[in-house]
């Protein structure tokens, strides 16, 4: 206890208590007392029983009668009102207590987006203000939007609480995300722009890529996915002028990352502003949709004419993959990643080597 404000007692003395104490100390029948309030005497003993709450109009007439200030009256009655709503929700928070064996708590609280070590109702409230509802059961109507955009059931799964504890997480990051407005033109012309930045060393293109991007109107979030969610990346307009790109980086290498990214990219020029999109491991090219974003990335990162006359002249030497990657102003990585996916060179080429690899912050931690 850090001091006396901190204090909060477990009841609530009823304003009606202290009302009929003054009642019989004045002499007054309940007839009487209704007679100088101007209330029926059925009224009055509604206030005498706490049914009915004591208004400012009643703490005035309250304070003609007795001598006691109308705000005396009116602090008992929310002393005694907020003492109600507690206790309720306190029940309240005991009943949504089954809502741990649902919902992927540990998981999240590894990954440090609620406290760690929390049990029952303390894990309950983190849980609520996590997914930022009043109560845990209206989780599946907030959320249930979001599960239509890839399947039709109304059941969740565990691995799909799993994928929105991710959503959620990425929309909490995204709003403190400082953005200009969402513009069209200027994310297609910043494209080159854009991937070039995949050359950079290692993660140096992080910054950077993100302040881009929020000139341009995208929060681009990256965001470990929880144990269980399945999923590459997504794409969400937060407002008409704001769109959410969020990355998980599942495959933990440059050409993946970047494939990913302008597939996102391709969702938010090609697609319309009331769809949302959320991208699973092998999941592109499940529909017209996830197909035109493959085919956006692809021909946004290296010009498709350019990558069809690399593969005949038929060189996969280090240094002619990393010379045509300076031509197309790419990362080497991404290049190798194009022809092996065209199975022109093997996945266990040593070409895989011009791979930039990434690990989370929390994976060396626990390393």
């Amino acid at each position: 206890m850090n001091s006396a404000t901190d204090y909060r007692p477990n009841y609530a003395i009823p304003p009606g208590a202290v009302l009929d104490e003054h009642r019989e100390a004045a002499g007054l029948t309940q007839m009487e007392l209704a007679q100088r309030l101007g209330f029926s005497v059925k009224h009055v003993n509604r206030l005498l029983s706490g049914q009915e709450p004591v208004t400012p109009e009643t703490a005035l007439k309250l304070e003609a009668v007795f001598g006691l200030p109308a705000h005396v009256w009116l602090g008992l009655e929310a002393r005694y009102r907020e003492h109600l709503a507690r206790e309720a929700e306190q029940e309240a928070l005991v009943r949504e207590l089954h809502w741990l064996e649902q919902l992927p708590h540990r998981a999240i609280a590894r990954l440090g987006w609620i406290p760690q070590r929390l049990r029952g109702i303390e894990l309950v409230r983190a849980l609520r203000a996590f997914f930022g509802v009043g109560s845990l059961d209206y989780l599946p109507e907030v959320w249930g939007r979001l599960q239509a955009a890839y399947r039709k059931s109304a059941a969740f799964q565990s691995h799909e609480w799993a994928l929105l504890a991710w959503l959620a997480q990425g929309e909490r990051e995204a709003e403190q995300r400082v953005c200009q407005p969402f513009d069209a033109g200027a994310l297609r012309a910043a494209l080159p722009e854009l991937k070039a930045l995949s050359r950079l060393r290692g993660t140096d293109f992080v910054e950077p890529l993100m302040a881009r991007c929020a000139q341009l109107g995208v929060a681009l979030v990256f965001l470990p996915a929880p144990d269980g969610a399945r999923v590459c990346g997504a794409t969400r307009w937060l407002t008409k002028d704001k769109v959410l790109v969020q990355l998980s980086l599942r495959y933990k290498t440059d050409d993946q990352l970047w494939f990913t990214l302008f597939h996102e990219f391709g969702h938010v020029l090609l697609h319309g502003k009331r769809e949302q999109f959320i991208d699973f491991a092998n999941g592109h090219g499940a529909s017209d949709a996830e197909r035109e974003a493959d085919e956006f990335a692809g021909r946004q990162l290296i010009a498709p004419s350019a990558l069809t006359a690399f593969i005949a002249a038929g060189d996969f030497s280090r240094g002619a993959v990393e010379a045509f990657a300076v031509a197309q102003g790419v990362s080497a990585g991404i290049v190798v990643g194009q022809l092996q996916h065209r199975r022109v060179v093997p996945f266990n080429s040593a070409l895989s080597k011009l791979k930039t690899s990434f690990r989370w912050a929390h994976e060396d931690r626990a390393a």
